[in-house]
């Protein structure tokens, strides 16, 4: 059996690296991993005839699978690895061995009381005793972002410990970004699971680092795209008397299609790269356009069929 019968899937981290298999990869894959993790170590031998029997499937069927399924598994020393794997093994085993020890605690603790409560009834303290109890000291205050942490996880903030939420800081997790929304996430899944939501802000802390991850490496991803595809230069105003904006504009003047083109769509319209819409009077194959520049009716009138002054047709 194994020595932690639960393995957690965190299904949005999965699904976005499997999403490329098949559904016997998907297959194949899941029972490598549920098998690793009832192994000390989370790992299996690297043998052919092993991992077939492990999967399920022929020996023939395990070569065709074998290159897609080793790409997330780790192998060296005789050994198949997953990383991510062994990150949550670890986790559980911290947690577990935490629940353990303050268990331990709590026991050892209760009993110290009811000693205490004895010797302090029998030494003649009880009256003593009664009036500090009418009279409770107030809780230890924590910060303002552990108590937004416990009442998020649901539980009670009073003398808590917060050494998970300062792990979870110095490690890089966000409070807003990271921590309150994965803890409201899992809670309420929890919650509608089994009734009640988890007893310690250990059991967050795997889920909680795997969103830190998720969201500098989509921050990365973000800034990379963002430098191979630089926004473009803002749009400027077209100036009607520059000749060198109606070139651009206008394009080459010995293209007749890029002429003809232009003639059907004589504006500069809100989709143009380089200039603000603007309007540009009449059509200059229709009749004479006087917002053109002489210059360039001269440059692309005779070419493009445009109506000139008499001193150019001429």
């Amino acid at each position: 059996m194994a020595e932690f019968p639960a393995l957690p899937v965190f299904t949005d981290a999965y699904l976005a690296d499997t999403r490329h298999l098949t559904a016997e990869e998907h297959g194949a894959y899941l029972l490598l991993l549920m098998c690793a993790w009832r192994t000390r170590g989370c790992q299996l031998k690297d043998d052919d005839r092993f991992l077939a029997r492990t999967v399920g499937v022929s020996p023939q069927k395990w070569r065709r699978l074998k290159p897609v399924i080793r790409e997330f598994f780790t192998v060296e020393g005789g050994l198949w690895r997953q990383k991510k794997l062994m990150e949550v093994y670890r986790g559980v085993e911290a947690r577990v061995s935490r629940n353990r020890e303050n268990g331990a605690k709590g026991g050892r603790a209760k009993a110290a009381k009811k000693a205490a409560d004895r010797q302090t009834v029998a030494s003649g303290e009880k009256l003593a005793t009664k009036t500090e109890n009418q009279n409770p000291k107030p809780k230890q205050q924590q910060p303002a972002a552990a108590a937004a942490l416990f009442e998020a996880a649901g539980l009670d903030e009073g003398g808590a410990d917060i050494s998970e939420l300062e792990r979870w800081l110095a490690a890089g997790a966000d409070m807003e970004a990271d921590i309150l929304p994965t803890i409201r996430r899992i809670r309420a899944r929890e919650v509608k699971r089994s009734g009640r939501p988890p007893s310690s802000l250990a059991y967050y802390s795997a889920a909680i680092l795997e969103a830190r991850d998720k969201r500098l490496n989509a921050r990365k991803a973000g800034q990379a795209h963002a430098n191979q595809h630089p926004a473009p230069p803002p749009k400027q105003a077209f100036d009607e008397a520059s000749p060198a904006h109606w070139r651009q504009f206008l394009g080459a003047s010995k293209s007749r299609f890029r002429g003809d083109y232009l003639s059907q769509h004589w504006r500069i319209g809100a989709d143009h790269p380089d200039f603000l819409p603007h309007t540009l009077g009449p059509d200059p194959k229709v009749r004479l356009n006087p917002m053109i520049p002489k210059e360039i009716l001269a440059e692309y009138g005779p070419a493009w069929g445009w109506v000139l002054p008499e001193s150019q047709g001429t």
